[in-house]
């Protein structure tokens, strides 16, 4: 089956797939978070400790950088209403470009023709669907890393107990989220089972990276930061994102190809059937069954 992912993977053209999900990613995460900060903010008051736990949270996704993202972003809470409304629609509708091209690089893992795309209104309501999927998850680490809190004494005076505490429930959480948002991603019909070997993958295979991510993106800024100063940060988001990007593609394409049977399958050779189709373009309402030419 690992052979059967790759293979698509590659058939699908997953590394510009994840191309693109990193670039308009890495235009949509300063308005995501300024949209974060500012709607935290509104809900359990600024400059308070939920306020601050949230947002750490959400800066936790970006090892070694997160601290850099902070210092160049703040809420929107001093500006005219008026203001705030267009300020808040425009960084809305920016950050629903990430969600536009990860909703294409899923129909184009699927299979899905062309003119059974979605249309655009329903595309936007997904995308905001995606949206708050993230924003749940990030409430959810927050939570969890208030529940350290037992007994009366902080858990994190036990660091093994801590780590195991919080690498867990940040696995919980990633899970949860990506079992959501592939679920909503793929075809009408598709069963939540269909999707959860992809959640298994992205869930755990994040977990991982949220943990050794600061190792990871010291070692790709180690000769960066003198050279290039502010721009090493950029650089380190971009291959931050980039880590993510491929992540979920192939979190996708390991759920196609387990819910249409595309194993075994070579390494080499073309994608098609006997019949000059491709064999990963099975009709959209079989996504959660065998293939209709089973």
């Amino acid at each position: 089956m690992t052979v059967a992912v790759f293979k698509k993977y590659g058939d699908d053209r997953g590394g510009s797939l994840a191309a693109l999900i990193t670039f308009y990613g890495f235009l949509a995460v300063f308005p995501l978070l300024l949209l974060l900060i500012t709607i935290v903010g509104l809900v359990v008051g600024t400059n308070s400790h939920a306020e601050e736990r949230i947002v750490n949270s959400a800066l936790s996704e970006f090892p070694v950088i997160g601290d850099k993202l902070r210092q160049s972003i703040s809420a929107l809470h001093r500006a005219t209403p008026l203001a705030f409304v267009v300020s808040a629609l425009g960084l809305l509708w920016g950050s629903l470009g990430v969600t536009n091209h990860i909703q294409r690089a899923s129909e184009t893992m699927w299979g899905v023709p062309r003119h059974q795309e979605a249309p655009l209104l329903r595309r936007a309501l997904r995308g905001l669907m995606l949206l708050g999927t993230i924003g749940a998850a990030v409430v959810g680490s927050a939570v969890l890393a208030g529940m350290s809190t037992i007994g009366g004494g902080r858990l994190s005076a036990y660091p093994a107990a801590y780590w195991t505490f919080t690498l867990l429930g940040a696995a919980v959480v990633n899970l949860a989220a990506y079992l959501v948002a592939l679920h909503v991603l793929a075809p009408a019909g598709t069963r939540w089972r269909s999707v959860l070997p992809g959640a298994l993958i992205g869930g755990i295979g994040w977990t991982a990276l949220e943990a050794l991510g600061g190792v990871l993106v010291s070692h790709a800024l180690r000769h960066t930061s003198q050279l290039y100063g502010f721009f090493a940060t950029v650089l380190g988001l971009v291959f931050w994102l980039s880590l993510g990007s491929q992540l979920f593609v192939y979190a996708g394409e390991a759920n196609v190809v387990l819910a249409r049977h595309l194993w075994p399958r070579p390494l080499e050779g073309p994608p098609a059937d006997a019949a000059g189709g491709r064999v990963d373009q099975t009709p959209v309402a079989d996504a959660g069954g065998a293939p209709a030419n089973s």
